[in-house]
């Protein structure tokens, strides 16, 4: 079975690569602009995976993910920024500028470790 994955950050072309490189590797994914948009469809649907930059319109990636993490327990969040500060906040963090080969290696980790995200 597919994993399905939700991808948000506010600048198309960031969110489309991130779409491209997980639906390459067999995710099923929805786009979203913002961090409302990432809770108006995780309200409606479950995901496996949500990848959310931190610096967004309306609410923060941080934010994004302690909701998540109170509405959507079993869901895992990567969390994407330039600001080094939100690791030492959220445990799954992944720098920007990244690679596609950095971005799947932290999806995999992600993935893989126990627990929620």
């Amino acid at each position: 079975m597919s994993l399905r994955s939700l991808v948000a950050d506010d600048e198309p072309d960031i969110r489309d690569f991130i779409g491209h490189v997980l639906e390459r590797a067999g995710h099923v994914v929805t786009l979203a602009g913002d961090g409302a948009e990432v809770l108006a469809h995780a309200s409606a649907e479950s995901y496996d995976l949500v990848v959310v930059d931190h610096h967004m319109p309306r609410m923060t990636g941080l934010a994004v993910a302690d909701e998540l993490r109170r509405t959507s327990p079993s869901t895992k969040v990567l969390i994407m920024s330039g600001d080094l500060d939100v690791g030492d906040e959220h445990r799954h963090f992944l720098p920007k500028p990244f690679n596609r080969n950095e971005f799947l290696a932290a999806v995999d980790t992600l993935l893989a470790a126990p627990g929620t995200g």
